[in-house]
């Protein structure tokens, strides 16, 4: 398998820190509305910042080509997306990229096409009193989401430093929302925390005396050799891109100049989020340029994304569902 040599240092990575630290399809259904001359493809997205990069085609009012349109559905919950990415109700979807991982190894008819949004987390804190890594230790850090990636990324960084983060640390779950811990760290409840973008942005904002503790980019980069790791890929059933060569292609074309847009154009871009109900429009202008919103496709995707897989399913083989994706996972 191409670039077998990714996975096989992944996972030699993880067996040396675990050591170190003593670790132990259902096809589419005729859902689109579309007659002989327009095709439309149902495109899931949800509320935050994974679905920025459709701004501009929203702007466009979905067209994308003389036969083809795009209905963006924004969603709730990454579960409403999920539920329907398997059921057939949408041709494609932008999820986290584990939930895509665990999606196709249990047997969802799905490929990956793109990763349209990079790593972007960080550990800060208002207590100029940490200094160190020791001085973490049995320290309350507030992380968003039990087996979220924060969490995930968390402990893998910190098996890499020697130290196992379920009991060097206390990690609090308590509090699931990224939106909320932010609210907590700004009203200095949660004093230590983990954020992803847009809140990462925010929290700094609205707290001046913000330290980084831990760049979590740089320090995967030092690890793996792998520049970042991918936290958004959009996926697409594979009866609409083996079934609409045409149209798949015209899609991907859009997907990829709306999120150049987005960058080049934040403030309209940022109106546009509003007005989907994604985020408020303050917030989005804020968060943008710190996003690490981008547009790989599979086939340039495919190490990275590897990598990434390969030391999650090292670390915890359940993140991904037990498996690693193999080739098929990714798109032509």
């Amino acid at each position: 398998m191409k670039y077998q040599h990714v996975r096989t240092f992944a996972l030699a990575m993880l067996m040396m820190v675990t050591a170190t630290i003593m670790l132990p399809g259902q096809g589419m259904q005729d859902l689109h509305q579309d007659n002989a001359e327009q095709f439309t493809v149902n495109l899931g997205v949800m509320k935050g910042p994974s679905g920025f990069s459709v701004a501009k085609i929203a702007l466009d009012e979905g067209v994308i080509a003389a036969d083809a349109l795009i209905d963006i559905k924004v969603h709730a919950s990454p579960q409403e997306v999920i539920a329907k990415m398997v059921n057939g109700e949408l041709d494609a979807a932008f999820l986290p990229s584990n939930v895509a991982a665990n999606l196709y190894t249990k047997g969802a008819p799905i490929s990956m096409a793109a990763v349209t949004g990079e790593g972007m987390l960080q550990m800060i804190t208002t207590d100029e009193s940490v200094e160190y890594i020791d001085d973490l230790e049995g320290v309350r850090i507030g992380v968003p989401g039990e087996n979220s990636t924060p969490d995930q990324l968390t402990k893998i960084i910190f098996a890499a430093f020697g130290v196992d983060a379920d009991t060097f640390l206390d990690l609090d779950y308590s509090v699931a929302s990224p939106a909320q811990l932010t609210q907590m760290y700004i009203a200095g409840k949660t004093p230590i925390v983990v954020l992803p973008e847009p809140f990462l942005s925010l929290a700094k904002a609205k707290r001046s005396d913000s330290i980084m503790l831990l760049e979590y980019q740089a320090i995967w980069g030092a690890l793996t050799g792998v520049e970042n790791y991918p936290m958004t890929v959009l996926v697409v059933n594979n009866d609409f891109m083996n079934s609409h060569p045409a149209v798949y292609h015209s899609f991907l074309d859009a997907v990829e100049a709306s999120a150049a847009w987005v960058q080049e154009h934040v403030d309209e871009a940022s109106q546009v989020i509003e007005n989907l109900d994604l985020m408020s429009s303050d917030i989005a202008r804020m968060s943008i340029p710190n996003l690490n919103l981008t547009f790989i496709p599979s086939s340039e995707a495919f190490e990275g994304v590897d990598m990434y897989y390969s030391v999650l399913y090292g670390f915890d083989s359940t993140s991904i569902g037990g498996s690693i994706p193999d080739e098929a996972f990714y798109a032509e």
